[in-house]
Parts: structure tokens; sequence; C-alpha cells
């Protein structure tokens, strides 16, 4: 059994609590690759894989991780949920829609931004949905540890008798890198199904659970014999996570290669790593992420958001302006979801 066979049946094996419906729609971006050959460029065919079309809350990949951590959850007699992020966090809210499908509280620590985006933002967009899913929210003040704060929260419910469960930022545990390749087996099929291997893939580096699963995958098809697909990720956080995207998409990509139980270590070969598309921080606009999220609406009718697939999909665009596919090369966009976060930032899109 080769590195790729032994990570299929992993997969396949590993428990976990349905709450997706699988697979996502893979689909053909003609319309965008035709905006960009009016502007004289020669544009690789494009696909996107919709993980924004996911069941629960307003959809998004961070499900097929939840599948994996909730299941272990559960497992150990949580009869409480707590996360952390930012209050355009597309975790949290996929955790509170998780949480009230399963019938288990949930309390979210979310990070004030400072300075405010906008009187929009810590009252609309994601952190509404959570509220409307029925989530106890904290607002911690910016610079405070949101950490520290949760934490204590548990020890209080502890005391209270209850089973609190703290699930890491952005669900990016050993578990939940399972879900992500999960996502990756079936983009390739998809790719098949279409008469093509992907000549790239581009992804969105959050707290890099996804990356780090999809870095897995490539590394182990490409270990096996398969065909070597680079993995093109645009970093989101920049300066504004304590650690930098490269340490730890690595960081998680080794803790999910360990888990596998694979021989060696992950290398970082066909990892393509971009930090140019943050703008002047995480959460905040700037105008090649507008011109993004508005050429693709324009031309497909697809909705992606500003703090996370928006950055992406400028950073995939600025690559391809560069000439550095071919024609008659494919790509696919991953779309991890997060279009709440745009009714926030309202004004800027006005």
């Amino acid at each position: 059994m080769n590195l790729t066979e032994h990570i299929r049946q992993v997969v396949e094996e590993a428990p976990r609590i349905p709450l997706g419906s699988w697979p996502t729609p893979f689909m053909p971006m003609d319309g965008l690759r035709s905006s960009l050959v009016r502007e004289q460029i020669a544009c690789p065919r494009l696909w996107v894989k919709r993980e924004d079309l996911t069941p629960l809350g307003a959809g998004g990949n961070k499900i097929r991780k939840l599948e994996h951590v909730l299941y272990k959850a559960r497992a150990e007699g949580a009869d409480v949920l707590l996360n952390t992020g930012e209050v355009q966090s597309n975790q949290v809210v996929q955790t509170a829609a998780a949480a009230a499908h399963l019938g288990i509280p949930c309390e979210l620590f979310l990070g004030r931004t400072d300075p405010p985006l906008s009187e929009d933002d810590q009252e609309t967009g994601n952190i509404l949905l959570c509220r409307i899913l029925g989530a106890r929210i904290h607002l911690v003040p910016p610079r405070e540890d949101r950490g520290a704060a949760m934490r204590a929260r548990a020890e209080e419910l502890k005391a209270e008798g209850k089973k609190p469960y703290i699930i890491p930022r952005g669900s990016s545990t050993a578990e939940g890198a399972l879900g992500s390749l999960r996502c990756f087996f079936e983009l390739l099929e998809q790719a098949d199904a279409n008469g093509f291997v992907p000549d790239g893939i581009a992804v969105t580096v959050g707290s890099s659970g996804t990356t780090a699963g999809f870095l897995v995958g490539v590394h182990a098809l490409a270990l096996s014999g398969g065909p070597e697909i680079p993995l093109y990720a645009f970093d989101t956080f920049g300066t504004d996570y304590p650690v930098q995207a490269y340490d730890r998409i690595m960081e998680h990509a080794e803790e999910c290669w360990s888990f596998l139980s694979l021989p060696g270590t992950c290398g970082d070969r066909l990892l393509r790593l971009s930090c140019d598309f943050v703008g002047p921080g995480y959460s905040r606009p700037y105008p090649g992420m507008i011109e993004a999220v508005r050429q693709v609406a324009r031309s497909e009718g697809i909705i992606l958001d500003p703090n996370y697939t928006g950055k992406c999909m400028a950073g995939l665009l600025d690559t391809i302006r560069k000439g550095t596919f071919g024609p008659s090369q494919n790509i696919v966009y991953l779309h991890t979801g997060g279009l709440p976060a745009l009714f926030a930032m309202r004004r800027h899109f006005a």
C-alpha cells in the first residue's frame, strides 16, 4: 500500500459526526477566465470547489474539520463547546451552527478589532449569525488574551459540574486535518471526472489547518509516484497572528503527518506560499481584494468574502496576470466560505 492509499484508508475509517452533504459542487469558472482573456492574459482553465455550500450556518469548509473534532468532543462527554476567533471568524459561526445542530451549548470568545473597522463590524455579519444561532458571546478587548479568558471560563464550568471542551482555533488539529484531506481527495476525484489533473490548487491560509491538510495530500501523492501538484497558498493574517504563515502551516502539516503514521516528514517542496495579499492586516480591506471580489461576482455570480477568500483570489489573479500558468493548464480554487463578513464591510463595497 502506498502513502496515498494509506491516507485514504485512514480518512475513510476515521470516526466522525456527519454534518455535511458531500461532495460539494465542483464548477468551471469560464466567465472569470473570459474576463481575464479580454485583458490579453494567457489564462489557464479555472475551476472552483464550492466549500462555501455546506449546509450548516452560512456554509464553509470548517464543517469538514468539525465532523472529526466534535466526534472527539462528544466521545469525551462534552456538554459545552468553547471556541475563539475574531468577530468575523468563519470558524466560530460554523462551530455555533454545528453546536445548535447537535444540541450542545456553545460559548465563543471573540476578539474586538482595534480600531473597529466600522460601526457595523462588531454587530453584523458572522457575529450576528452566532447570536442568532444561540451561542453565548464573550467580546474580549483588543490585545487581551482570548485563550486565557476561554480557559478561565472552562474552569468555571468544571466547578459547576459541566464538561467543557475547548476547540482549538480554526479546528486546526490532527483530527481536523482529516476533514481537509477528505476534501483534497474529493477534489481530485472531481477533477478526474472532468478529464484533468490539477496543475495547481489555490488555498487560503488562515489558522492554516486546511493548507496543512492539502500539503500533506500533495506531498504524499508525489511520494507515491503520482502527479506533483503545486499548492498556491495565500496568507490572510500577516503579522496579526503570533506564528507566521510558513511556520504554522508546517507545524500543522508535521502534526498531521505524524498522526497518520507516515514515514519521514512532510516536505514543503510543493508549497507556493505568498504573504503579499494580506493588505493592511487581518480583516482589513484594500483595493485589490475589493476588485477581486467584484470581478468574480460579476463574471461568475459567485460571492467571496473580504477576510479570506477575497484576498486569496486577489493573490491568484495576480499570479495568473504574471504569466505563471499556460492556457492549457487547469487551476482549482478552493472557496472556503465566509460571505457574511461582507455585510460588516458594506461601506467599502458601496
